[in-house]
């Protein structure tokens, strides 16, 4: 079973005893902390410190399954399985759109969403369904903030939301 410590650690490709070193502790300490955070017991504060150290930060989520959410997420489903047949058709609007919301930017929390994109789409195309589909802060964010206006069909995008409402 993972953690958030753990998970994070990998992600980032530190060992415990990087971490450990990082933090200024010892790798036992690191491997107690990644316990507790298994057990439910971690402390809000270790937990900030150890993902500080390595860039991030925890993220508290209320997990809210309202239908325009679902509706995003059965859209970029939808644009998943039209990405793995037909990838250059459907990348290929993303860098108009791109630009169009580059335009338009009103603040910095949507330059970085633009520019998170950009980065997604650079990737193999595996990574960028990956990060679309990601039932995260971060991945909800970027579905409400998509660059693929106009790769769906309107039959496609209509099924997407029937499949979101359950019909």
């Amino acid at each position: 079973m993972s953690t958030t410590i753990m998970d994070t650690r990998r992600a980032v490709g530190w060992t415990v005893r990087e971490l450990a070193e990082n933090m200024g502790v010892a790798p036992s300490t690191v491997t107690r902390m990644e316990q507790s955070e298994r057990d439910g017991r971690i402390q809000l504060g270790t937990l900030q410190r150890a993902l500080n150290v390595m860039g991030r930060s925890p993220q508290i989520e209320v997990v809210n399954n309202r239908r325009e959410e679902r509706v995003a997420m059965e859209l970029h489903r939808e644009l998943a399985r039209k990405l793995r047949r037909d990838p250059e058709r459907v990348l290929a609007v993303a860098p108009k759109n791109l630009d169009r919301l580059r335009t338009r930017l009103t603040s910095p929390i949507s330059k970085t969403w633009v520019n998170r994109w950009s980065q997604l789409i650079d990737s193999p195309v595996d990574v960028l369904i990956t990060g679309m589909l990601a039932d995260t802060p971060e991945g909800r964010e970027l579905r409400q903030n998509s660059p693929f206006a106009g790769a769906l069909t309107q039959d496609e995008r209509l099924a997407a939301i029937e499949r979101a409402s359950g019909k």
